[in-house]
């Protein structure tokens, strides 16, 4: 709670009150006569306390001075401090982002790399001009002319909707994939 400094209203009006016991015990002419009376009336200790009081008109005209003070000097200082912070933060945030993204693209990279290392292959993108598709028996071989050599590169089955399209060629290269099939065993 605030207070003005070196100020004592010359009348004190405290904010505690009580049903159980009277909120005076009476007015004395001394500090004296006052301390007598409870010591004589009542086991008492003498303590520290901070009490709650009414402010009077004085003290009043001296907070709403502070807090004018406040509201116009102080606060559009304290807001626009807070408007260039808020905007360092946001520019901040961005560059968090941006710096995330970055280590999750790598964290990536790692990830792709690692299974290529663990499971020993790569793509390869076949130049088309050496590269064949033949269908057979429901499915779609690649063979590709690698070092003169004609290779089976891959191997896709043929969905549904392309079946009858690879009827009557299929045909023709079961009778082909026989052919070579005689003549390796021979």
């Amino acid at each position: 709670m605030r207070k003005v400094e070196n100020y004592r209203p010359n009348e004190i009006e405290f904010t505690a009150s009580s049903n159980d016991v009277p909120s005076s015990l009476g007015e004395f002419e001394s500090v004296d006569e006052a301390q007598k009376f409870m010591s004589d009336n009542f086991v008492a200790l003498s303590t520290k306390f901070t009490a709650i009081r009414k402010i009077d008109d004085h003290e009043i005209d001296e907070l709403r001075g502070e807090y004018i003070e406040e509201l116009e000097a102080e606060l559009p200082r304290h807001q626009e401090n807070l408007y260039k912070i808020e905007i360092e933060l946001a520019d901040i945030k961005d560059k968090e982002k941006i710096a995330k993204e970055t280590v999750n693209a790598s964290l990536n990279k790692i990830q792709a790399l690692s299974k290529e290392v663990r499971e020993g292959v790569t793509e390869m993108n076949l130049d088309q001009a050496y590269t064949y598709e033949v269908a057979y028996n429901g499915k779609r071989y690649y063979y590709t002319i690698m070092d003169g050599n004609i290779q089976l590169a891959g191997v896709r089955t043929v969905g549904e909707h392309e079946l009858e399209d690879l009827l009557s060629s299929s045909e023709r290269n079961a009778d082909s994939f026989i052919q070579l099939k005689r003549a390796a065993n021979q």
